[in-house]
């Protein structure tokens, strides 16, 4: 019950603070500060330092102000965090309705990848819920926006979404990854496929692995081709190949669908 209560409480604060009166404390002087001067010293820190440099005492050094006084705007730093990472978000990306589903889910993806290469650290932190900030929530509007009128239901649009995003964002953790790991130890991350490559064929069974030994062989794993570089070619490849699939499903939920049929339907119809 205890951590149900916290979890409830850390909600409520995140959504007073990202929806509620931020900038403007009930009494005293008028601030220097802002929520918005806040949330973008330390997306500055985090940029540089990764989400595992920041704290609150860090991010009003940068500001010249105590850490009390941040306290004033944000009420902790699961709070901040939840600020930056909807700031950091943005807006989505336009998405003219004349280029049709396929072609704005394809732009929809590739504005998340960029976001990602802008702010690496968001890939850090660990969701502790549903997006709750205007700018996320725009995000989720905008991918399901693209999918409206497709014939697909209501959850099955929803389905979609998380399902691209998901994608999107754990082929940017692998690209992430790759690159911090080839500039701490200064080996290049296309060198990174070759030398895995070399290390499976050192120690994989042929009886117990054969389909990995085939494919290890084939050169899979050539530089340019590791597991974890995410290269924007990677990102293509999988994208077009769900979208592949998604468009079919649309094709034979319109083949057998009347004409206009809506995704407010709560299932498939």
């Amino acid at each position: 019950m205890a951590a149900e209560h916290d979890g409830a409480d850390r909600l409520s604060r995140s959504l007073d603070l990202l929806w509620g009166s931020k900038d403007k404390p009930s009494r005293g002087p008028k601030p220097a500060l802002s929520l918005e001067k806040i949330v973008r010293a330390a997306i500055e820190i985090a940029d540089a330092e990764g989400i595992d440099g920041l704290s609150m005492q860090q991010v009003a050094g940068r500001l010249g102000f105590t850490t009390m006084s941040l306290y004033r705007y944000v009420p902790g730093k699961d709070q901040l965090v939840d600020a930056m990472m909807d700031a950091a978000s943005g807006p989505p990306p336009q998405l003219p309705a004349a280029e049709g589903w396929r072609n704005r889910i394809e732009r929809w993806v590739q504005a998340l990848w960029v976001r990602y290469q802008q702010h690496p650290w968001m890939l850090q932190v660990q969701a502790s819920g549903p997006p709750l900030g205007p700018n996320q929530l725009a995000w989720l509007e905008s991918s399901l926006s693209a999918l409206d009128g497709t014939g697909l239901t209501a959850e099955e649009m929803l389905f979609v979404s998380l399902f691209l995003n998901g994608a999107a964002t754990g082929l940017a953790r692998h690209s992430t990854a790759a690159a911090q790991t080839a500039a701490h130890t200064g080996v290049p991350a296309e060198r990174v496929g070759a030398d895995y490559a070399q290390i499976l064929e050192r120690v994989l069974d042929t009886d117990r692995f054969p389909t990995l030994t085939r494919v290890v062989a084939a050169g899979a794993f050539r530089p340019g081709a590791g597991p974890g570089e995410g290269t924007t070619h990677d990102l293509e490849f999988g994208l077009q190949r769900l979208l592949d699939g998604i468009e079919r499903y649309v094709e034979e939920r319109t083949a057998t669908c009347p004409l206009g049929a809506s995704a407010s339907a709560t299932g498939p119809v």
